[in-house]
């Protein structure tokens, strides 16, 4: 019968084949050729990094910026290498210290900020109401040039006046379509005229290329509020004359002859309060007018009479 193997002979056994398997594995890793190193050849490149942390939306100063020296191999693709290329543009996201700048953080054109990308840098933007007729029912899109005119005098006023107190301003958006939402507009067409009233508007097709229709661009219910770019002054000089008149949107050719127009106001007077020559007032129901020498008979007054029906007759009681 075969003597059995103690546990200390699998313990040497264990330890001499361990011993063998760690020589020949560095045998093998010797004998491996290495994959060569790529040497580095000393080419840097200048790129620019934030001095300061910048914050979002935060106009890029020259202060906040300088450059730095690092290998090419870490330079990305997109790296700022012009200090120019970035001052007075805002920060789209926030930039630590020593961080390289990219396209990518920062907003190139200042229209991606959005909506307030689009007002000039010297405007307000401020929104007055508009239906169908004083919004030219629809043909003005965001980004046409415009001129207001403003209409006032009313119920007793015998003179109506209107004034174009604003031209050539820029409209931003109509309801709540944006300037920006339409770069690609070519051509406008008019609604549909057998179409429903209220959606008019609704139904304008913009024409581009291929003649599809584009999606609409004002609220179901028409139009109801254009916003303009205007500077505060002429902000403030709108919302009072919005108060005291009715504001038309007076839109302006593509290529207008003239830029600004001097004759603004124009007033006329209506028949209400009017009297003819010879300062003689006209009677209500036509006819020749009655001489200041003589005055008009007053219509007789009744005072407390009460009309009874009595079957087929009427009579007046207390007359």
């Amino acid at each position: 019968m075969a003597e059995k193997i103690s546990y200390k002979y699998w313990i040497v056994f264990a330890a001499i084949a361990s011993l063998l398997f760690g020589i020949l594995l560095f045998i093998y890793l010797e004998q491996k050729p290495e994959t060569p190193v790529p040497a580095y050849n000393g080419e840097k490149a200048t790129v620019i990094v934030a001095a300061t942390d910048i914050a979002p939306r935060t106009l890029i100063q020259s202060n906040m910026l300088t450059t730095k020296e690092i290998p090419v191999e870490f330079v990305p693709d997109d790296a700022i290498t012009d200090v120019k290329d970035i001052v007075g543009k805002p920060a789209k996201f926030q930039i630590m210290r020593d961080d390289i700048v990219t396209d990518r953080k920062v907003l190139m054109d200042i229209k991606m900020a959005g909506f307030t990308g689009t007002i000039p840098p010297d405007c307000r933007a401020i929104s007055i109401g508009i239906n169908d007729v004083t919004g030219i029912s629809g043909f003005a899109k965001p980004g046409d040039y415009v001129d207001v005119l403003v209409v006032s005098g009313s119920g007793n006023d015998s003179r109506i006046t209107s004034n174009i107190i604003l031209q050539n301003i820029l409209l931003l958006a109509i309801n709540k379509t944006p300037m920006y939402s339409q770069r690609n507009v070519v051509v406008n067409t008019p609604a549909n005229e057998d179409g429903d009233k209220n959606n008019n508007s609704n139904n304008n097709s913009n024409v581009q290329g291929n003649s599809q229709p584009a999606p609409s661009n004002t609220a179901s219910s028409g139009v109801a509020a254009a916003t303009l770019a205007v500077s505060p002054r002429d902000a403030m000089e709108l919302i009072a004359a919005a108060q005291s008149g009715t504001v038309y949107l007076v839109l302006r050719p593509y290529k207008p002859r003239d830029t600004f127009t001097t004759n603004t106001e124009y007033s006329k007077v209506t028949n209400k309060g009017a009297t003819p020559q010879g300062g003689q007032p006209m009677p209500a129901g036509g006819g020749q007018p009655v001489s200041n020498g003589a005055a008009a008979p007053a219509p007789a007054q009744s005072y407390g009479s009460v009309e009874v029906i009595r079957g087929t007759k009427v009579t007046r009681e207390g007359a």
